[in-house]
């Protein structure tokens, strides 16, 4: 299954209560397009905190057609990886994204899809 193709949608920085309904939107809006698989990526920068996963909760139990991986990515990896981008992936921003990062996506074009910023 994880050699399929996956709808992908990066959480960067430190998740919050706050971003759940954004979460549960995304994932309502894939399977309304046919997404089958959908890949949550979180960079965060303390990979022992498994906070978000108690976040996720109530976004995995709203679904129940889509096949849906988890994966923790350390945040130092987060540019790099953005340099290898080929699909579109939605971006969902926590708290303390790297400046870097943010920059690349305004200029990325179409590639990267802001779904929702920290705070808004």
């Amino acid at each position: 299954m994880l050699g399929q193709r996956f709808s992908e949608t990066w959480i960067v920085g430190e998740p919050g209560e706050d971003m759940v309904e954004a979460l549960k939107r995304i994932v309502r809006d894939s399977m309304l397009r046919g997404v089958k698989r959908l890949k949550l990526i979180f960079y965060l920068s303390g990979p022992r905190d498994l906070n978000y996963l108690n976040l996720l909760r109530p976004v995995l139990l709203e679904n129940v057609s889509m096949s849906i991986v988890v994966e923790e990515r350390p945040i130092k990896n987060l540019l790099d990886d953005a340099k290898l981008v080929k699909d579109e992936v939605n971006i969902v921003m926590g708290s303390m994204v790297p400046v870097e990062f943010m920059k690349m996506v305004e200029l990325s074009g179409e590639k990267f899809k802001v779904v929702r910023v920290h705070g808004r």
